[in-house]
């Protein structure tokens, strides 16, 4: 005789097994692949915005993606995007320890993801048009590069008094230069003093949490509205995570190009002093509207029970 909790575990697997036979039958029936491309904006959260959404540091961004639906419920993607983003303590003459901090960075961004959306809301069979609600995460590996603009200032602290730099003068011509900065360890990174300190790496990994809509023109062509969020594991998109070093470390380490682009403050800040926030990761943002084309792999009816 069958015991309770073996009925409930044989009534389990005649579910389980009911239940993949007709998503078999939908495989059969509605699995698709599907191209297209995207159109909208990037942008970034960090110590160099103030809020989630910063319309100055928002840029066009595009990419390609290919979406694989085994079944209407779930959707397999790819995605390789292209944009850009920036911070600016500028942007907020206002705060008055952003005006005093003075930096500013900008970045190509590239993105490269792997996900699954998991669609809300299901279309009848043979049903042309649509709306289609859904939630997407994935594994995304990111490309970046900070860079920021010098700008040459005789009259700054690096040229004059006694915290000044010795070849700051021979920086003249560089003056407007947008220079790379993770090259220079603007934060002590792999100083003979600060050697313990690494740079960041310009490729990483970040976890995408995202949401949007998919509006099924007709039986091929499917218009999109999405906006991801992309949660990285580092602070140094835009250069800034730690604490100000002495700026004779970094001249004699990297030459002067290095402090000068550490610390533009109106007065050099002392060693130590906090020059972002290390609690907090940064982010980036990719959203816009997108357009693919579907192809239906195999439409086969299968065996009903």
């Amino acid at each position: 005789m069958i015991s309770k909790l073996g009925r409930i575990f044989f009534l389990f697997i005649l579910v389980t097994a009911t239940s993949l036979a007709g998503n078999a039958q939908e495989w059969k029936r509605v699995s698709s692949l599907e191209f297209g491309f995207m159109l909208g904006g990037s942008n970034y959260v960090g110590e160099l915005v103030d809020s989630y959404f910063e319309p100055d540091g928002t840029h066009m961004a595009f990419g390609v993606f290919a979406r694989y639906n085994p079944v209407q419920r779930l959707t397999f993607r790819l995605n390789a995007n292209y944009g850009n983003i920036s911070g600016d303590d500028r942007w907020y003459p206002s705060d008055e320890d952003r005006a005093f901090r003075n930096l500013h960075f900008r970045s190509v961004l590239w993105d490269f993801s792997g996900g699954l959306d998991i669609n809300l809301n299901i279309l009848e069979y043979g049903q042309e048009r649509g709306t289609i609600p859904y939630i997407t995460t994935g594994f995304s590996v990111f490309k970046f590069n900070p860079q920021a603009q010098f700008i040459y200032d005789p009259s700054s602290w690096q040229a004059t008094g006694p915290d000044q730099l010795q070849n700051y003068q021979a920086l003249e011509p560089r003056d407007g230069d947008w220079v790379e900065l993770q090259p220079l360890g603007t934060e002590g990174q792999e100083t003979t003093e600060y050697n313990e300190k690494s740079r960041y790496a310009l490729t990483q990994i970040a976890i995408p949490l995202g949401a949007g809509f998919k509006f099924k023109l007709n039986r091929v062509w499917t218009l999109g509205l999405e906006y991801r969020t992309h949660i990285t594991f580092t602070d140094y998109m835009d250069d800034v995570g730690g604490v100000y070093v002495e700026p004779v470390y970094l001249e004699g380490q990297y030459g002067a190009i290095s402090p000068a682009m550490a610390d533009r403050s109106p007065q050099r800040n002392l060693a130590g002093v906090s020059r972002g926030d290390s609690g907090n990761n940064d982010k980036y943002n990719l959203f816009g509207i997108n357009l693919s084309y579907r192809i239906y792999t195999n439409r086969v009816r299968c065996f009903q029970f």
